[in-house]
Formats: structure tokens, sequence, C-alpha cells
């Protein structure tokens, strides 16, 4: 081939590859078919971040409240949050705190986990100064798992609905979050509570910045299911907490009733952890990677039960007392208090968790019911039988009221002296073709965040079509609490505060309707003795 051939057959091959090219490249017409969110700023007390626009709301994801607990500052009391100058992106969450990831559909996308991960998410109407009610949400998880990063917590479909802002945050779980520390120096004082501390700091953040996004850092409503719920109800025991919230929702969980020994076991299992990890001091864990203190936190998982291994304790400064007995007296924040459980709570720790609560044997229960009520066992039994002739749903009624309903009611007949209590039911029952979810535990999230059209919520809620108007009457009456102190919704029925004689409480299902005293023969067989957390418990991890 001659010159000009070769020079010829180029220029072919060229004019070939920008035809291609011209053919492949995104048209403008293309790229306006996905176009980049809109941006916008706002200005916290560290700095500018910038969030985007999601829907009809703008999300602000991943903003620090406190420093990095990294280092030296690892088990120790949160620190404030670093200034930054420039603008910092606000546009991805923030990883989650360190877990061990076990399979459990109501938990996703905390596989991107570190130590720095003290993190906040804001979703609001707009970045004005309208003075907005917000909801701050604490995440569930046992203590030891969970973050704000699952998909089911998007607060956007709540600010949208109504002209909210939501917060939802992460804390330190686990070891990280609860190891009591204290008698190696006034560095690591309220250590076994830093999980605690977290929450403030966060509450503290919103105090002095959610203005700048809307927000009234008056009108402040702190919610939360399960672990988180049971924070909740420490929170609002806790004098640090004081003044930082205007409203509190238990969902599944209340103020902890464990006894005020709690701190020994604490320490005890602190001085476990230290042997195993090789340390004599806390200076002696610094060195560690997350990964090392996962594996030392897998094998205490490994000779206790992960429930109720790593909790919050009655120290003496974070915790003064009891949190339960503060809140039930009225020493604790007299705000209004909304609280409620799922119809069939234990269900879920019978099938998500497959603990086998359903195949307990029956002397085995007789044992535990004993422990529980004494001579009223066999009559709690026979009643339970009757009313649920399947020894499976039997179980798990008994279980889900002695460690979830009956502490739930006792709690808002006590604290209904002091302030506004009102008191839910959730009976939705999943149809999922996944497994017999019925009314378990967390079955109510993804209504109460209007995320049930999620794939990964509808294979635990399944696809009944009336769980729409069910996820809308649930967000407007969280919002109404949020926004008035009082759960009435606009358009619903009249939600009277909660009181021994009355009790009235909103049943929350395909039916929405208010029940006085429901499931009157179950609550009164069981009589007015406190049941003690360290023995219902075991209702659920011995079978």
């Amino acid at each position: 081939m001659n010159a000009v051939s070769r020079a010829a057959r180029a220029i072919a091959c060229l004019g070939w590859l920008v035809a291609a090219a011209a053919a492949t490249a995104p048209t403008a017409s293309a790229a306006s078919a996905h176009p980049e969110p809109e941006r916008v700023q706002a200005t916290t007390a560290s700095g500018r971040v910038e969030g985007e626009r999601q829907s009809s709301v703008i999300a602000f994801r991943g903003i620090p409240y406190a420093a990095p607990p990294i280092g030296a500052k690892r088990f120790r009391p949160p620190e404030p949050p670093l200034a930054w100058t420039g603008v910092r992106p606000a546009l991805d969450f923030g990883p989650a705190c360190p877990q061990i990831i076990d399979a459990d559909l109501t938990e996703n996308n905390n596989a991107v986990m570190s130590e720095d991960c003290l993190t906040l998410n804001v979703w609001t109407p707009k970045v004005d100064h309208r003075k907005r009610p917000v909801l701050f949400w604490i995440h569930g998880g046992a203590y030891v798992v969970g973050s704000s990063r699952n998909t089911w917590y998007d607060g956007a479909h709540l600010a949208a609905r109504g002209d909210v802002v939501v917060v939802s945050i992460n804390y330190r779980l686990g070891a990280w979050g609860f190891l009591s520390l204290g008698s190696f120096g006034p560095e690591y004082a309220g250590s076994a509570n830093d999980a605690l501390l977290d929450m403030v700091a966060a509450l503290q953040w919103v105090r002095r910045n959610i203005d700048a996004f809307g927000g009234d850092p008056a009108r402040v409503t702190i919610f939360g299911e399960s672990a988180g719920a049971s924070a909740t109800g420490a929170l609002l025991s806790m004098p640090a907490s004081e003044g930082l919230f205007a409203g509190a929702i238990l969902q599944s969980g209340v103020a902890s009733a464990r006894s005020k020994d709690g701190l020994q076991r604490q320490n005890r299992l602190a001085e476990e952890f230290m042997k195993l990890a090789g340390a004599r001091t806390p200076a002696d864990l610094i060195p560690k990677s997350m990964q090392d203190l996962l594996q030392v936190q897998q094998q205490i998982f490994s000779s206790h039960s992960e429930l109720g291994t790593f909790v919050p304790s009655v120290d003496g400064s974070v915790i003064p007392d009891q949190p339960f007995a503060v809140v039930s007296a009225g020493r604790g924040h007299r705000v209004p208090i909304l609280i409620g459980t799922t119809l069939e709570e234990m269900r879920y720790f019978s099938t998500v968790e497959d603990l086998g609560l359903e195949r307990k044997p029956r002397a085995l229960l007789m044992e535990q019911l004993q422990a529980n009520a004494g001579d009223r066992a066999q009559e709690i039994l026979d009643t339970y039988q009757r009313l649920y002739p399947a020894w499976g749903d039997a179980v798990v009624q008994i279980a889900s009221d002695a460690i979830m309903r009956l502490p739930s009611i006792r709690l808002a007949q006590a604290a209904s002296a002091h302030q506004p209590v009102y008191m839910y039911l959730f009976t939705y029952r999943s149809n999922s073709t996944y497994r017999n979810f019925g009314s378990a535990h967390a079955m109510e999230l993804p209504f109460v965040f209007g995320t049930e059209d999620l794939p990964e919520a509808m294979a635990f809620t399944g696809r009944d079509p009336r769980r729409h108007a069910l996820a809308d009457a649930m967000m407007d009456t969280w919002i109404a609490f949020a926004r008035t102190g009082n759960p009435t919704r606009a358009s619903g029925l009249r939600w009277p505060a909660y009181d021994p004689a009355a009790r009235s409480t909103m049943e929350l299902g395909t039916t929405i309707r208010l029940l006085q005293d429901p499931l009157a023969e179950q609550r009164k067989v069981w009589g007015e003795e406190p049941l003690r957390v360290e023995r219902t418990w075991r209702l659920l991890q011995e079978n």
C-alpha cells in the first residue's frame, strides 16, 4: 500500500471513529433526562454544608454532630464537632457505627461502617426560618446493630407530608457505646453510657443549628423504636437532656426498668472484654483495629445473648436513677408522651431471629411463668391457651405481653398522673409470602416513614393494598403529635389521653378505632405486681 492509500485509509478510519463517537455520545436531550439534583446550602455552627433536593424536600446527609471518636477519643464522651472551611458536601450518609452484621431483613445498608460515625441527616421542605416542628429519630437494634443509613428510615416522605423537619442520627453501638471503663479515670466517666451521651450531643446540635434548616429548636419530638424507644425513655429521665425536646414517642420499648446493680454487671462485662482483647488498661485498646474489637465482641456474644448485653446502666451521673422509676414518678421531663406496641411483638424474634419461641417446651414455659408470676402461672397459661389455641401463638402472646405490652401499659399508667400520655396498639398483620411475620416487632416502621413501597420493606410487611392508607394515617398521627403534643389527626377520631380508668388506646391497623382497655383479660390475669425485666427476658432467650 502506497503512502497516499495509507493516508486515505487513515482519514476514512478517523471519520468512522468520529461518527461512532457522535452516535454514542449523550446528547443534550439525553443528559437532561437525568439532571443532577438541585444543590442547596445551609450554614451550621461548624461551617457551611451542601445538600440536594430529593423530590419535594431537601436532604442533607452525613453532617458530623461530634468530633470523630477515634484514637484516644475511643470510649470517651463525645466532643464538639470540628469546624471546617469552605462548603462541606452533605450528599451521602455517614458510615454506620461498628457492628456485626447478621441476616435480618429489617436491617440494611449498614455494611459501610467506620468508627468515625457520629453523623446525622436532615430532611426539610425548605431552607428558611419558618420554625417547623422537628422529628428526631433514634434507630433500634438492641444497641448493637442499626444505623440511620437504613432505607426504611428515609425521612423525605414524612417531612414532605407534614411540612416538618426530620432528623436521624447514628450513635455508638456495642462496646463502643457501653464499655464501662469509669474505674480507669475521670476521662472515661460516663463511658458506660457513651451512646446516650452521643444522643444528647446530637440534640444539642439540633438546638444550635436546626433553625438554619427551617426547624424550630423549641419543638423537637424524639421518637425511637425498640432500643431507640428504650433510649427515648432514658432521655426522658436524664438531667443532661433537659430542655432539648418537647415530646417523646416510644415505639415498642420503654424506659429501662433494669435493677440498679446493672453497672456492676457492665463492669464485669468490661473486664471480660478487656481480657479477651489482651488489654489491661483502656490505653491498650487504642492500637486495636475496629475489626479486632468486633472479633472480641463476637466472642462476647458467643457466651452472652446479643439481646441485653451492651445496654444503658444506672451509673449515678449520666443516668442517676432507674429511668422507668424516674419517669413513672414524674421526676423526669414532663413532656407529652406517645407510647405503644405491635400486637405480636415477639413474632419477630420467632421468625426473623429464629429463636425457637414457638417451639418452647411446656415445662420450660411453666418454669419461666412461675419465676415471673408465682402462683398465677397456671392461670396465665390457661387463659392464653383458651384465647390462642395454637401453642406457638399462645407463647408469642405471653412473651409479647410480659416483655413489651404490659411494661408499656404500666409506664403509661404511672406517667399519666404527671404529663399527657397517649397510647396505641398497632395491629396490621403482614401478608408477606416469605414468612408468617404477623404483627411483629418493627412492623410499624415503614408505615411511620411512608416507605411501605420499598421492596425491602414489602418482604416484611407484604403487599396488602390497605397499607397505603395506614401509612398516611400513621404519618399524620406522628406529625400531629410533633406539631401539637396531641396525636389526634385533623381528619381522625379524637384521641383522649390515657388514664387508668378508661385506658383509651387507639388501634392503628387496617381498622383505626378507639378502644377501651384492649386485651383486658390478658392484662388482668398478670395482676398488678411489676414484672422484673431480668426474668421476663428469659421468656425470649431460653427456648
